[in-house]
Formats: C-alpha cells, structure tokens, sequence
C-alpha cells in the first residue's frame, strides 16, 4: 500500500471513530451526507486538537461518496434527507443528486461487468494452459514409460541363455529357408527291367 493510500485509510478509520452515525461500520447504515460536511469535520477535528490536511480529506470524502452503498443510501434511504455528523436529518435530496446516483450505480455496474469479463478470460486462459501442460506432462510420461519397456526388452533378450540361443537361431534360419524358394520334390529314378522274350 503507497503512503498516501496509508494515509487515506487511517484518515477515514479516525472519521469513523469520530463520527460513527456519518461514516457507520455496516455498508447498509451509510446515509447521504450533507453539503459542506467538509468544512464541519476541519472545524470539529480542529476544536478536539486534531490538524488534518484538507487535500486528503477531499480525497476521502470523494471516496465515501463514489461507494456504491452511498449512492444507494441517496436513491433509497427512507426520507430522502441529507445527513449531518450526528447523523440528524438537515436538507432533502433533490432530483440533480438522484440522477447523478444513478449515472454513478450505472458506471459502477459497468466496471464490475467488464471486470467480470476479463476475470472469466483470464480463469479460461489459464484452464487451458493448465490442460495443455497436463497433456505435454502425460505425454512425455508415455515416452518415459515406452523407453523404459524397450530397455527392459532389450535386457531380457540379452539374458536368454546360451543353449536357449541356439534353438532360436535354428528355428530363424529354418524359418528363413522355408521362406526362400519352396524345395522341389524329390524324384526317384527307377531302373525299368527289360524282359526278354522266350
């Protein structure tokens, strides 16, 4: 938090101690305060012995005004008054105010939506980099894993032993000649007999 922002916040935690019907504790108790109550927080500050800067009380102030709670404490509060420090009742709302509350509720909606918005693409984006990254994880998961069964392959067939060997090298070269040229079969010659006449 910057130092002015610091500032702001113990300012407004003072104003809240001070004057505890102005700026309430609970969101649904805010009221519409008067004009001028500027004036009225430096002059009753000031007889406690209290010097506060009235750049920053401004800037308070403009604060508490823009919260969407105030601007529906004006719309909607019950008797439609402006509010002192005590919280007593001192001047009606007029139209002007009602009209400036809405248009503020409405910029207000506004910006939540597009802050919404841009919250629900960046959860998006962010649930596909994390599918893509579960995918490139299980993929190389997968290359590990094949690796890991041709070492295994490999090392399996290089404990065959020696006699195991030679039978499976017999069975490839008998395999490889049955697949070479089909053998002829073989012919036996038979000497015929001549029979002489008598």
């Amino acid at each position: 938090m910057s130092q002015r922002k610091k500032r702001a916040a113990e300012l407004h935690h003072l104003l809240a101690e001070r004057f505890p019907k102005a700026f309430p504790a609970d969101y649904n108790d805010l009221l519409p305060l008067k004009i001028g109550v500027e004036a009225d927080i430096i002059g009753r500050l000031g007889s406690l012995g209290e010097q506060i800067d009235p750049s920053l009380l401004r800037r308070v102030m403009a604060n508490h005004t823009a919260r969407a709670g105030y601007q529906l404490a004006v719309l909607h509060r019950p008797g439609g008054h402006r509010h002192d420090l005590d919280g007593n009742p001192v001047d009606p709302l007029d139209a002007r105010a009602r009209d400036e509350a809405i248009r503020l509720l409405a910029e207000h909606r506004q910006r939540h939506k597009e802050a919404s918005d841009r919250l629900k693409q960046h959860n998006a984006l962010k649930k596909r980099e994390q599918n893509a990254k579960a995918a490139r994880i299980a993929e190389r998961e997968r290359q590990i894993a094949q690796k890991q069964h041709c070492r295994e392959k490999n090392k399996s067939n290089q404990l065959i032993d020696p006699e195991q060997k030679t039978v499976l090298e017999r069975g490839r070269k008998t395999e490889e000649r049955s697949d070479a040229a089909p053998s002829l079969p073989a012919v036996i010659f038979r000497k015929r007999r001549r029979i002489e006449p008598t």
